[in-house]
């Protein structure tokens, strides 16, 4: 029986800590969580001819994730990670290989294969890749999921380039920050509930995931169902890679098959776990 495609398109980076670095980048860390429910998953990207760039490749052969990475004359990916007054302050350096993910005929070739792809707003930012991604995501014609996962950070994005992405997609996820940023770009109005819906009829969504940091998560889905659950111990608001870990798990256990009821509450069980170990507690 054939496995399910997932591909991931966008950035790559390692996350440099104050005493330590470790493999970053949203599609990395959505497809390791996705392959959980036996998909096969790659990774579309871009590195640099440098020692980062290697070990992005180490790194994702040992998490079973296929690399489809350009090697370009810019460094691999960085981001910056500082402890801040309540929480982490993350700065994302310019002009780094993922700026420049060229158009391949492996990366064609794998995405007409997909089954489900992923991307975000981030990956975007800079008019080579943008064209890249977005030529990849209209050749992803076998795609039966197309996850935006909105990923506002820093100034990159735009209402013309989140709308680019919506109408390529059929399941978005946010926070309720980016959804606030969302109401404001395309003047939306009415209460949380009547523009998640208005979306989802406006772009034929199939499901719409909206997460309010480690309190609760909402995703309204086939006939507009929606499906809500309530985390009570967990203090901790934010932690890196919870959201991800929400994103994968849920596309996995749908494409393995689940209801939204059942993936939903595989995803929060994943988010709720990440944001456990950054607090110290198991």
């Amino acid at each position: 029986m054939k496995k399910p495609q997932i591909v991931g398109i966008g950035e790559v980076v390692y996350d440099i800590l104050p005493d330590s670095r470790k493999l970053g980048g949203a599609p990395a860390d959505f497809l390791n969580y996705a392959s959980r429910f036996g998909g096969e998953v790659s990774l579309i990207s871009a590195i640099g001819a440098d020692d980062l760039g290697r070990e992005v490749v180490s790194e994702l052969n040992k998490y079973k994730i296929t690399p489809v990475l350009a090697i370009t004359p810019y460094p691999t990916g960085r981001v910056l990670i500082f402890k801040g007054g309540d929480g982490y302050i993350a700065h994302i350096l310019e002009n780094a290989a993922w700026d420049y993910i060229p158009y391949t005929n492996n990366a064609e070739n794998i995405t007409k294969k997909a089954d489900a792809i992923y991307f975000g707003t981030l990956a975007l930012r800079r008019d080579y890749s943008k064209g890249t991604i977005l030529d990849l995501i209209d050749v992803a014609e076998n795609a039966q999921y197309k996850f935006f996962d909105i990923n506002i950070r820093q100034n990159y994005y735009s209402k013309e380039l989140i709308l680019e992405l919506l109408k390529r997609a059929n399941i978005l996820k946010m926070n309720l920050d980016e959804l606030k940023v969302l109401r404001s770009l395309l003047n939306l109005k009415g209460s949380v509930e009547d523009i998640c819906l208005k979306l989802k009829k406006t772009y034929e969504l199939k499901y719409i995931i909206l997460n309010d940091g480690a309190r609760e998560s909402k995703i309204w889905g086939e006939n507009d169902n929606l499906s809500v659950i309530k985390n009570t111990r967990l203090h901790q608001a934010f932690a890196f890679g919870a959201g991800n870990a929400f994103a994968g798990s849920f596309l996995g256990a749908i494409i393995a098959g689940k209801s939204q009821e059942e993936a939903h509450e595989i995803a929060n069980d994943a988010a709720a776990n990440v944001c456990k170990q950054s607090q110290g507690v198991y």
